[in-house]
């Protein structure tokens, strides 16, 4: 059985340890410039017509050795918000093309999509692989990500509807102007 003082150390340590992810977390954020210099929220309003965008905010994380520098607004509209997120992600253990071909094929291969009113549509757009889906009742995605190396950067937006997403051509151009400023 352990002893009381044994277990206030064992506390002690964990108590440390949490209180340093947090500070991690909290720290973190403040690094995420890279993703959130790519587009201009300007940009954004023009190529996703009909809202004022809000201001950016970044963050970046590391897990299992894999780094995403991300950045969120939303294009505030009447008829409902859109989120976007533009990220860089590195450090994967494989070419980012057969990650972005590996996650569309999983993601296409799921019933989900296979219900009436679904869709699910890839292309590529320039250099950008893309992927469309959305189902009745639920928020729709347009996401196209260019390949770098062991990593990509890709630009997704979530509209409310089916009917509010914005096309793979519209998404493709601002993640190639995104990658165009790296």
């Amino acid at each position: 059985m352990r002893s009381q003082a044994s277990f206030s150390s064992g506390c002690s340590r964990w108590a440390i340890a949490g209180l340093a992810v947090l500070v991690f977390l909290v720290v973190t954020p403040a690094r995420a410039q890279t993703a959130c210099k790519l587009l201009q929220p300007a940009e954004l309003e023009s190529a996703l017509k009909g809202g004022k965008a809000t201001k950016f905010s970044g963050s970046t994380a590391k897990s299992s050795g894999i780094t995403t520098d991300s950045c969120r607004s939303e294009i505030v509209r009447p008829q409902g918000n859109l989120q976007v997120t533009v990220a860089i992600v590195k450090d994967y253990p494989m070419e980012g093309v057969d990650v972005i071909r590996s996650r569309n094929a999983a993601l296409a291969r799921e019933a989900q999509w296979k219900v009436k009113g679904a869709q699910l549509e890839q292309k590529t757009v320039g250099q950008a692989i893309c992927i469309l889906y959305g189902r009745p009742a639920a928020p729709a995605h347009s996401a196209c990500a260019i390949p770098r190396a062991k990593g990509y950067v890709e630009v997704h937006v979530i509209a409310p509807s089916q009917k509010e997403v914005a096309s793979m051509d519209t998404v493709g151009a601002l993640v190639q102007k995104a990658i165009s400023r790296l």
